[in-house]
């Protein structure tokens, strides 16, 4: 009787490491499919410092820094790209509802030619602010990968949201409204 008492109290303990070290193992799972999923959506990540860019509005240069005294959202975008297309009237819709202000930034190194955004521009309605980075710039930067790529930036000029293709509306508004927009 006492043996077999042993061998359940000895069970029970290889059982319980076993399941403790399973449960970590799964969790390191977890940690690098996260990590590598963020990885190959490429991009900043929440919680960094967002670049500082040097970008072309209105004929004058602009820095990305001096334009987040509040709260505001970023989209690079080129006239290529179909998803970049298919999200301008959720943009549009976006920062016609909410008081955050938004800046789609053209990635104009990347256009065929420069010529191409502003014909573009002519027959496409865009009622948020249109930057362009004729620096090249950007894709280092924030490391785009793919476009359209979406980011949040707080008043410290940090990344906090992130989305890697097209958005709507309503995902802009939850995003924005983690962090009080």
């Amino acid at each position: 009787m006492k043996k077999y008492l042993l061998y359940v109290i000895v069970g029970l303990a290889i059982s319980g490491i076993a399941y403790k070290s399973y449960d970590a193992y799964k969790a390191q799972q977890i940690k690098e499919f996260t990590q590598a999923t963020q990885q190959a959506q490429g991009g900043l990540e929440i919680g960094m410092k967002a670049p500082n860019l040097k970008l072309e509005q209105d004929g004058k240069m602009v820095e990305l820094s001096d334009l987040t005294n509040r709260l505001i959202v970023i989209n690079f975008w080129a006239t290529w790209c179909p998803p970049c297309k298919q999200e301008i009237p959720e943009l549009n819709a976006f920062s016609k509802a909410v008081d955050v202000p938004v800046y789609g930034i053209n990635v104009t190194t990347s256009e065929r030619k420069v010529s191409d955004v502003a014909d573009f521009l002519k027959e496409t309605p865009v009622d948020y602010g249109v930057l362009y980075d004729t620096q090249g710039q950007s894709e280092n930067a924030y490391r785009l990968v793919a476009m359209p790529a979406t980011y949040v930036i707080d008043t410290d000029g940090v990344i906090v949201a992130k989305h890697i293709g097209p958005v709507t509306s309503s995902m802009l508004k939850e995003m924005v409204g983690k962090k009080g927009g």
